[in-house]
């Protein structure tokens, strides 16, 4: 699905719910309103997702709404809070359903929100609602749940913005660059960064997006990366009369970096790797090969210790050229389950990748 097909089935979904929430309301208090703007969101701006007008005794109000199809926790109420108390009009939280505590939270923090099981707390000169409690009857399917880390296209882009900081403010389309996803699933990836409470994402504004549980969000990349995509970069084992060769190869030309036990070596001085992974650009794999097998007679060997890759990202590592980034050669040890590489990792996640969240 391209960019432009994403965002009209989004902002179709986001109708839906905002006509399903008005026909509840004008069901349970008589308030009758209407959509007069959808907003489409688009990776350059984002003020708000529609504007409604609320009409009740022989008055209207106006609201800029943001909606969101997936709450669960206060700290995304307090972000909704946060962007609609920028904006020049009263601001109004959409969802599908708020839980009684949920509910009572908009209320203590002056938010006001309607939901589609007829929650709704509105607080205007001559209008005031709070109903809280209702349930969620209808089960109304608005959006898919939050997918996480479980396909590799998202696997790429979370992995570009932990180990690549600049993406947090970098546009949509270098984003997608970096990692070599579409424009439409940057932002659906983003959407459900957000959706989750890993990130504060203003609709596409590059300069304000920012990370929250850094930390965990590593944990659970590295533990989805070794089977969901790792194991699509079309790996190929090789095998090699001398286990020390990798230690006198000259490969600058190409682009291509070490990963695992062997970027480890470089970094740390501390392991002796018993196996060599290497990630090479597509374009170059077959140029590289023939240079190995040249140089150091490697040789086809589905057992064999020397695994080459396909690189996924397209950004250079400025901090050790020739390796890959820290957060995949820490995924990397883990997964390789001997105490000695653990220790390693946890040696590198200390050294290098907490050190970059402490930064930002």
């Amino acid at each position: 699905m391209n960019n432009r097909a994403f965002s009209q089935d989004f902002v179709a979904t986001e109708k839906r719910l905002i006509l399903d929430v008005l026909a509840v309301l004008k069901e349970k208090v008589g308030i009758k309103g209407s959509v007069i703007e959808l907003v489409p969101a688009t990776p350059s701006e984002h003020l708000a997702d529609a504007t409604i007008d609320l009409a009740y005794d022989g008055n209207s109000i106006r609201y800029l709404v943001e909606c969101k199809m997936v709450v669960d926790r206060k700290s995304q109420i307090d972000k909704v809070r946060q962007q609609l108390s920028r904006a020049d009009a009263p601001g109004l939280f959409i969802t599908p359903h708020l839980t009684r505590e949920l509910a009572e939270h908009c209320r203590a923090i002056g938010l006001q929100f309607m939901d589609a099981s007829g929650n709704a707390y509105l607080h205007n000169p001559g209008l005031f609602i709070y109903i809280s409690g209702q349930k969620d009857e209808r089960k109304t399917q608005y959006a898919r749940a939050p997918k996480g880390l479980s396909n590799p296209a998202a696997l790429r882009v979370v992995f570009g913005l932990l180990a690549n900081p600049d993406d947090l403010s970098s546009p949509y389309k270098d984003i997608a660059r970096h990692t070599g996803v579409s424009l439409g699933t940057v932002y659906n990836v983003l959407e459900d960064l957000e959706s989750r409470g890993y990130l504060i994402n203003k609709k596409g504004s590059s300069g304000r997006r920012k990370l929250l549980e850094a930390e965990r969000l590593t944990e659970e990349w590295a533990i989805n990366y070794p089977t969901a995509l790792r194991s699509k970069l079309n790996g190929r084992r090789f095998s090699a009369p001398e286990s020390s060769w990798w230690k006198n190869t000259d490969l600058y030309e190409f682009n291509c970096a070490w990963g695992s036990e062997v970027a480890a070596t470089k970094m740390t001085s501390y392991l002796k790797p018993d196996s060599q992974t290497l990630y090479v650009d597509p374009d170059d794999m077959e140029k590289v090969i023939k240079k190995l097998v040249k140089q150091h007679r490697i040789r086809p060997d589905e057992a064999g210790h020397i695994e080459i890759l396909e690189k996924f990202w397209h950004w250079d590592n400025e901090i050790t050229p020739g390796l890959a980034p820290p957060l995949l050669i820490y995924s990397e040890l883990l997964a390789l389950l001997d105490p000695r590489t653990r220790e390693t990792a946890l040696m590198i996640k200390e050294n290098f990748i907490d050190a970059t969240f402490y930064q930002n």
